[in-house]
């Protein structure tokens, strides 16, 4: 058996190689974690979502995701406003621009994932999947 060593060190292999994939291959001018922002918004079809959703999402601290937000929003990608009923909570919104690109980062996303998993069959996929959100729930 692999040392316990070996398999972090090899998750943190394959996460930095996807990241560096990811921004080599999308001709969309943001990170990888920036597209994770951007698609998770696009995935609450507009329902509210606050700054602490978004921390809690990627699991980042708030300052983390305050200069995500920061840089999103001076790229034209997300706009942020205080929410109306109670002025302590900073909402996000998906802009044009981002809309505009949705489609693009799905795509790119999708190739990428299809590339992580090509020569796996649809069951050790699934026991993959399962076995890293077992390893995440560990961590978290």
């Amino acid at each position: 058996m692999k040392s316990r060593q070996a398999i972090s060190f090899l998750m943190k292999l394959i996460a930095d190689r996807t990241s560096t994939l990811f921004s080599l291959q999308v001709e969309v001018p943001l990170t990888a974690a920036q597209s994770r922002v951007v698609m998770y918004l696009e995935a609450q079809r507009g329902a509210p979502v606050s700054q602490r959703d978004i921390e809690q999402y990627l699991n980042v601290s708030h300052t983390t995701a305050k200069g995500l937000l920061q840089r999103l929003e001076e790229k034209g990608f997300v706009r942020t406003a205080f929410d109306s009923a109670d002025r302590r909570v900073k909402n996000v919104y998906l802009t044009n621009l981002a809309h505009k690109y949705r489609d693009e980062l799905a795509q790119h996303i999708d190739a990428l994932t299809s590339r992580m998993m090509q020569g796996l069959t649809a069951e050790e996929e699934t026991v993959l999947f399962d076995l890293l959100r077992r390893i995440y729930g560990n961590v978290k």
